[in-house]
């Protein structure tokens, strides 16, 4: 007979899971001692402002629309992305790419004085390309993109945590 899973074990399971460190995806908790942020650029990386902002906007930071707004800035010095073959199948066709993204970023007070020297938040990620499947590969794409913004805007909103908390 199946064992069953009763409230205690499954609180006991949720301890023991958060004290080891586990957590969700995502689910990292910001401190709301970040305030509000503004973000800009000196290139014409608007689509990136605009991406960067609704990522995160999602982890609960408020984004404003000026820099005299805003307790903290983050200016977008350099944006670079490329995509290489990961895979090939066995027809030695693409079967896989990865996506890479960096951004090179400076943190701004209000005043616009530079709280801590050039920083650089990069992710990366593969995703599966079907070439009878061009609509749903790009689709893909897309997604892995928004994903890469997501990370890298958590590695920039850790960064300015640890700046405001020295």
């Amino acid at each position: 007979m199946p064992k069953r899973w009763t409230l205690i074990n499954l609180i006991g399971l949720s301890l023991l899971l958060t004290a080891c460190g586990w957590q969700l995806r995502n689910a990292q908790l910001l401190p709301d001692s970040i305030g509000s942020v503004y973000l800009s650029s000196k290139q014409s990386h608007s689509f990136l402002v605009k991406e960067l902002s609704q990522a995160i906007d999602q982890f609960g930071v408020q984004v404003v629309s000026s820099s005299s707004q805003a307790e903290q800035s983050f200016m977008i010095v350099d944006y670079k992305q490329s995509r290489r073959i990961s895979t090939l199948n066995s027809s030695a066709r693409v079967a896989e790419y990865q996506l890479d993204e960096r951004v090179d970023y400076l943190i701004l007070d209000s005043n616009g004085k530079p709280l801590a020297p050039l920083a650089t938040a990069s992710a990366q990620k593969t995703y599966e390309f079907d070439e009878n499947d061009i609509l749903g590969s790009t689709n893909e794409q897309q997604r892995v993109k928004q994903r890469l913004h997501e990370a890298i805007a958590r590695q920039m909103l850790t960064h300015l945590n640890a700046v405001a908390n020295r």
